[in-house]
C-alpha cells in the first residue's frame, strides 16, 4: 500500500497536467468501492457487496483514466458530496440534498475550471500521497521505524504541507517555461509557414504573372491594329473625296 501511494505521489508530479489522469482512477476506483462495499453490506448473499464493489471500481478507474475533463470533474463531485453530506450527516441535519448541491457545483467546477485545476489538484494529491504512504511504510510501531514521528497526524499533514508547496511551485515553473519556450517559437513557425506557403505558390504567382503580361501584350495589339484601321479608313475616305483636301483647291 506505501509503496503504491509513493509510485501515485511519483507519476503525479513526473506527468505534470496529465498527472490528473491516475489521481482520478486511484480517487474514483476506491471511491466507488468503498461506496458499494459498504452500502450493500447486509443486503442480500454475502458475496453480493463485495463482487457489485470490485466491478464499480474497476468501472470506476477507468472512466477516471481515460476521461479528462469529465474525470477531474466526477473527482470534485465526489469529494464536495462527501465533504458536505458527512459535515451535515454529522450535525444531524438533512443531508442528501445538501450533498447534491455540493456535488454539481464540484462538478461544474471541474469542467469551466479544468486546465487551472490540472496545475493545483495533482501536487496535491501527490503531496497527501507520499506523506500518507511514508507513514503506512515507514512509521509503525515497531523497532528500528525511521519515521516514527509520523504515527502522529499532525506530523503528517506538516509533511503534506512542505511537500505540497514545492510540488506546487514546480508545477507551476513547468508550465510557465512551457508557455515561454512556445512563444519563443510562434514567430519562427510563423516565417516558416509563410516560406513555405510562398514556396508552395511560387508556381501559381509565375502564372499569373505570364497571364497578366499576355494578357497587357494582347490588349497592345488589339489597340495597334485599331489604330491601323482606323487610319487605313481615314486615308480611304480622303481618297474619294479630294474636293474636302484643302491642298487641292489651292
Amino acid at each position: 500500500m506505501a509503496y503504491t501511494l509513493l509510485a501515485l505521489a511519483v507519476a503525479a508530479v513526473a506527468l505534470g497536467p496529465r498527472g490528473q489522469r491516475p489521481i482520478n482512477a486511484a480517487m474514483l476506483g476506491c471511491g466507488a468501492f468503498a461506496a458499494a462495499f459498504f452500502g450493500l453490506r447486509g443486503f442480500g448473499h454475502p458475496w453480493l457487496a463485495g463482487s457489485i464493489a470490485v466491478v464499480a471500481g474497476m468501472l470506476a478507474a477507468v472512466f477516471g483514466a481515460i476521461a479528462d475533463a469529465w474525470g477531474t470533474a466526477a473527482l470534485l463531485a465526489s469529494l464536495f458530496a462527501a465533504a458536505a453530506g458527512a459535515t451535515f450527516a454529522a450535525l444531524k441535519w438533512t443531508w442528501p440534498p445538501v450533498a447534491a448541491l455540493a456535488g454539481s457545483i464540484g462538478l461544474y467546477i471541474g469542467i469551466t475550471r479544468k486546465r487551472k485545476l490540472e496545475l493545483v489538484l495533482p501536487p496535491l494529491f501527490a503531496a497527501v500521497f507520499a506523506a500518507f504512504g511514508a507513514s503506512i511504510g515507514w512509521a509503525p510501531h515497531r523497532r528500528g521505524a525511521l519515521l516514527y514521528p509520523l504515527n502522529d497526524i499532525r506530523w503528517v499533514l506538516a509533511l503534506t504541507v512542505a511537500l505540497a508547496l514545492p510540488f506546487t511551485a514546480v508545477s507551476i515553473l513547468r508550465e510557465r517555461a512551457k508557455k515561454s519556450r512556445l512563444a519563443a517559437r510562434t514567430p519562427e513557425m510563423d516565417d516558416e509557414d509563410l516560406k513555405k506557403q510562398i514556396a508552395a505558390r511560387q508556381g501559381d504567382y509565375e502564372r499569373a504573372v505570364q497571364e497578366a503580361e499576355a494578357a497587357r501584350l494582347a490588349e497592345a495589339e488589339r489597340e495597334a491594329q485599331a489604330l491601323q484601321e482606323a487610319q487605313a479608313a481615314l486615308d480611304a475616305q480622303n481618297v474619294r473625296d479630294p474636293q474636302n483636301d484643302p491642298d487641292r483647291g489651292n
